[in-house]
């Protein structure tokens, strides 16, 4: 009882987080680790293809089932925020596995411009990450990926298709399938085909604060991530709050057998908050069926 509410206190935190995100914003010291809830953890690290030190944490799986899940996290704050779902996951029987991207927390510092909506070097981390579990744990990953995290998933699979890209299945929760329009989202644009005319936190607070949030200069999922890219089983998390990634961009994916739409009432990336025992037993669900 005293670890859930610890990881209650954790969840809710991170949910403050997300809401004041507006781009990039890394957070080198660890507010948890899964010490500080007791958890059996290893700490591991990675060297990226251009020199970059990755920080890892594997939770061991408390019942094996043969799955590993890798977490690719959001731009905001730092894994140790997201302990709560690594935590469920592992409860769950997963051997979870979670990283930090370059300049956040353990890991390697990083000149990083906040004002960029992802840097694409994030895409060799998350490629590091996975070759590194799949090689460990001989045999591919089931990936988790939110907001920024799910671009770099996706253009993982642009580029390598299929058994190429290690991947056993994802989940895509809060899904930026064309950043290009959620960069114009966010910068005041109206969402004409969201239906509620509204935007998200993240959103309103970008128009009204002057803030430009850019795209890099070579920049991922260009143009989006489209029916044709989709090579494993992917379960889509929408919120119907969620106007940086409208409806309407996830739609055309679904064409494809392999993808699984679910739809939540609430904003961006809060559905595991707001929604708990049917968030996790969607994914329990759907990672036991692939």
């Amino acid at each position: 009882m005293k670890t859930t509410s610890r990881l209650l206190a954790s969840a809710l935190i991170l949910l403050a987080s997300i809401t004041a995100a507006h781009a990039i914003n890394p957070q080198k010291e660890y507010t948890y680790t899964p010490k500080d809830f007791g958890i059996e953890y290893v700490e591991d690290s990675v060297v990226t293809s251009d020199g970059y030190r990755i920080n890892i944490w594997n939770l061991p799986s408390t019942g094996e089932n043969g799955r590993s899940v890798l977490i690719a996290c959001a731009d905001a704050g730092n894994m140790g925020q997201w302990l709560g779902i690594g935590a469920t996951l592992c409860f769950l029987g997963y051997d979870v596995w979670m990283f930090d991207y370059r300049g956040f927390g353990g890991s390697q510092d990083f000149a990083t411009d906040r004002d960029m909506l992802y840097h694409s070097e994030y895409l060799r981390d998350f490629g590091a990450v996975l070759e590194h579990i799949a090689v460990l744990r001989d045999r591919p990953v089931d990936v988790l990926a939110f907001s920024m995290g799910t671009i770099m998933v996706g253009e993982h699979l642009r580029q390598y298709p299929g058994r190429k890209s290690l991947i056993r299945s994802c989940v895509m929760d809060g899904f930026i399938s064309d950043p290009a329009e959620s960069v114009r989202i966010l910068n005041g644009g109206k969402d004409n085909g969201n239906g509620n005319g509204s935007d998200n936190g993240k959103a309103a607070n970008s128009g009204s604060g002057g803030k430009t949030v850019r795209l890099p200069a070579t920049p991922l999922l260009s143009p989006g991530f489209r029916p044709q890219d989709i090579s494993v089983p992917m379960l889509l998390i929408h919120a119907t709050e969620d106007t940086v990634s409208p409806r309407r961009l996830l739609e055309p994916l679904t064409v494809s057998p392999l993808v699984t739409l679910l739809e939540f009432d609430c904003k961006h990336l809060q559905a595991a908050f707001t929604h708990t025992e049917e968030y996790f037993t969607a994914l329990d669900t759907f990672l036991k069926a692939h």
